[in-house]
């Protein structure tokens, strides 16, 4: 007998073949999951919000080191007695379905029964100019949902995580307290609804806004049907995706150890935090198409049918008749819009890579880049909790120099506090240009957001820069992809470093690396310890707004 939890369904297959097949052991050590830095302390946000609310709350999270058996019967219990929000109770497993599951929320249902709910460390709604409802919850009181307009969850986006859902609505069913009102549930993101704060977005797990399965678009061209294949139901898509895993998990579980995989590994966004990623690894050829391009890569049913049709690598991809392999491969993967472009994208990249390119010129002659008398490059580095607590510049002399300025907080900035900091900021550059012809560099528009939505408080100096910005800073990342083509994506690593030769003095630059200094630089034990990673994070926002003098230099000397 076997359980499967609530991400089986929406992650990679491979991981439940691992799990069971038994010729594989678990890694002890896994990666660090950098993806969701933060977001550890919005779910705590989120909790602490739930509890001070105007709800009946009962709280089963100090109950998870105690026997399973213990916390099933804790959360039955929440439940038979009616309250309102039940927080990181565990429900009972369901072995006959295989299924198993915590979720972070059960909300009750005025009608009688619960709704599962989950908190999600990222955006889940877009705004919406049309009159559908949209249905939403203040932390403080869940179990009212209330009826607006003007937002939508971003089924596009996010539909996995109504995957997850539509998996603790079937477990929550089995117990006979699944919601009267019928499948829906709760996803609390970290959008600011217009200034209201976090909310919670309720989805109707019945509402056919999920992607069909790949496998059944292509069943369905298989079979020379004209008709395309039209969108499910999370329910729906959940019920095949979770049936393949336990199939999956039973036909690895009765593998003998020394058999080989039944499935070969495809390189996807999870390789980089799961514990299995050192199993994986050594099945892949090293000139795989999931392993080497990063950059806009096929997904998983697209790298099986190009295995399929006999292209695995990039070396057989960049040697490929798309025209020859297209009339086949388009069918099969009509799951996404834009295939034809996807793969003739991939090859481009797939030419590059073996011909050892970074980047690719796609026009010729002299790049017009805007000049002044007085120029400056600008960087801002900001926390796990999304907050700018430093600003640099980079002052060039005219003589192929310059120098570094930089206004920083290594503490923990409140609204008020980071305010203040880009206030500072904005006096000092306001002071240098004055009276001059000047202009700042910067590499993509998210300097320039974050400088308007902290201006909105009214402040003089902000709201100095924020009109300053709209006339005198330039954006070289748009200058870049006008004139240029990268294997590896257009980011200011890449381009600086194969463009403009710029080598950053940390071996491993990254803005996700940058967030974990800053709180070594807060949190470190020692003194010692936290300037050592202050240090860290001076010098490599100095090398950043470099790298932006570098590269505008660099494009000045090219000719064509």
């Amino acid at each position: 007998m076997f359980t499967l939890d609530p991400y089986a369904a929406r992650s990679c297959p491979l991981k439940v073949h691992h799990t069971f097949h038994p010729g594989l052991t678990r890694p002890v050590q896994a990666p660090a999951p950098t993806r969701i830095a933060g977001g550890a302390e919005f779910a705590a946000g989120v909790q602490a919000s739930v509890l001070a609310g105007n709800a009946r709350v009962v709280d089963l999270r100090g109950l998870t080191t105690e026997p399973s058996d213990v916390q099933e019967t804790a959360c039955l219990s929440a439940l038979a007695d009616g309250v309102d929000v039940v927080l990181g109770g565990l429900l009972p497993r369901d072995w006959d379905a295989h299924r198993a599951g915590r979720p972070d929320l059960l909300v009750r249902d005025p009608a009688g029964g619960y709704f599962p709910g989950i908190v999600k460390y990222q955006r889940v709604v877009d705004p919406r100019k049309d009159d559908v409802a949209y249905f939403s919850s203040e932390l403080a009181d869940l179990p009212r949902r209330e009826e607006s307009t003007g937002w939508r969850y971003r089924w596009h986006w996010r539909w996995n995580n109504t995957v997850q859902l539509a998996h603790l609505w079937r477990l929550l069913a089995a117990t006979g307290h699944a919601a009267a009102s019928g499948p829906w549930a709760l996803i609390v993101g970290n959008d600011d609804f217009a200034g209201r704060g976090t909310r919670a977005t309720w989805v109707d797990l019945s509402e056919a806004a999920v992607p069909p399965p790949p496998d059944q678009v292509a069943a369905a061209a298989r079979s020379d049907s004209a008709d395309p294949v039209p969108p499910v139901s999370a329910l729906a898509r959940y019920d095949h995706e979770f049936a393949l895993r336990v199939r999956l998990a039973e036909a690895a579980g009765s593998a003998a150890p020394d058999d080989p995989p039944l499935l070969r590994p495809i390189v996807s966004y999870e390789c980089g935090y799961c514990p299995w990623w050192s199993v994986c690894r050594p099945q892949l050829d090293d000139d795989d198409l999931s392993l080497r391009i990063n950059k806009s890569p096929l997904d998983a049913h697209e790298i099986s049918v190009l295995r399929n049709a006999g292209v695995s690598t990039v070396r057989q991809l960049a040697g490929s008749d798309l025209d020859r392999l297209l009339p086949g491969y388009l069918p099969l993967v009509a799951h996404r819009s834009g295939a034809e472009d996807r793969l003739r994208l991939a090859q481009r990249r797939s030419q590059l890579l073996l011909d050892g390119l970074e980047l690719e010129r796609t026009t010729s002659g002299p790049i017009a880049l805007p000049a002044a008398s007085l120029e400056i490059d600008i960087d801002i580095e900001t926390s796990r909790d999304d907050r700018v607590y430093l600003w640099g510049f980079w002052v060039s002399d005219g003589n192929g120099g310059g120098s570094y300025q930089q206004f920083s907080s290594f503490t923990e900035l409140d609204d008020g506090g980071e305010h203040e900091l880009a206030r500072q900021a904005m006096e000092w550059l306001r002071e240098l240009v004055s009276g001059t012809d000047a202009l700042v560099y910067h590499y993509s528009d998210y300097e320039v957001v974050r400088l308007a939505r902290l201006a909105s408080g009214g402040d003089d100096d902000l709201d100095w820069g924020v009109d300053f910005a709209r006339t005198n800073f330039v954006d070289l990342f748009g200058v870049v992809r006008q004139h240029f083509f990268g294997t590896n994506g257009l980011g200011l690593k890449v381009v600086a470093s194969a463009g403009a030769g710029f080598h950053w003095r940390d071996e491993d630059p990254g803005g996700l690396n940058s967030m974990r200094w800053f709180d070594e630089a807060v949190h470190a034990a020692s003194e010692a310890d936290r300037e050592q990673a202050r240090t860290r994070v001076l010098e490599y926002n100095e090398d950043d707004v470099k790298a932006t003098w570098h590269l505008r230099r660099w494009l000045r000397g090219l000719e064509g």
